[in-house]
């Protein structure tokens, strides 16, 4: 048990890594998208260090993403080995998918010096490559955000069938993996979801206390571990 609570305070310090990180990145450039090319690359330019900064926190969330996955499987296949490889698999594929679009964020720093770098490119054409680089960015992430779904939704089975987590905890989790295949779902049919009735309704009913009880239960990890395990006769 003193190994199992190690590798369960281990995936908690993780988790509360991740969501201040990841959540650097995706609340630092998405304010600086306008509809308007000049204005996005005058909010870039102005913000150029905020962004760099936030570059790196989303590759370093995103790796740890990846890490924290690998120890929920450790720490939850004994209860469900199937529904751990699941939430495994689904965080391997989003990872990537993430880190290609930090990656095209990247692209975009090099755009910005395009009067060092890409001397034969005008403004407009500047403004214009930037917008399709942070648009390209924009879709891969929406892509994640099914996997961002799916994978709570193991994870909540996981946390009421091993005991480790407070029913609550995994409830709110399942909430926060329907607010994620949601968002997903409403920005295809509308890209316009998020300032719709039913896409705050949606954020208010479920990402609220999704994003809640994600940081409860990394909270809840690192402190408690694994606690005593229920049996599930």
């Amino acid at each position: 048990m003193n190994s199992t609570n190690k590798v369960a305070r281990l995936a908690g310090l993780l988790y509360l890594i991740l969501l201040p990180t990841t959540g650097l990145w995706y609340g630092t450039w998405g304010p600086l998208v306008t509809g308007d090319p000049g204005a996005t690359v005058a909010h870039l330019q102005a913000s150029r260090t905020l962004f760099e900064i936030a570059l790196i926190a989303g590759a370093v969330g995103f790796v740890d993403y990846l890490i924290l996955g690998l120890v929920l499987y450790r720490l939850f296949s004994e209860a469900g080995k199937a529904a751990a490889g699941l939430l495994l698999a689904f965080v391997a594929v989003s990872v990537p998918l993430s880190l290609a679009a930090v990656a095209r964020q990247n692209d975009v720093l090099s755009l910005l010096d395009w009067g060092k770098r890409l001397p034969g490119l005008g403004a407009d054409q500047a403004s214009i490559q930037i917008m399709l680089a942070l648009r390209g960015a924009d879709s891969l992430f929406l892509i994640t955000a099914i996997f961002s779904g799916l994978w709570l939704l193991p994870f909540a089975w996981l946390g009421v069938r091993s005991g480790y987590l407070p029913r609550i905890l995994s409830i709110m989790l399942a909430l926060g993996g329907f607010f994620y295949l949601s968002s997903f779902v409403g920005q295809m049919l509308n890209p316009d979801y998020a300032n719709t009735l039913a896409g705050r309704i949606i954020g208010i009913g479920a990402g609220v206390p999704g994003l809640t009880g994600e940081l409860a239960t990394g909270l809840w990890l690192l402190v408690r571990g694994a606690g005593t395990r229920k049996s599930n006769g």
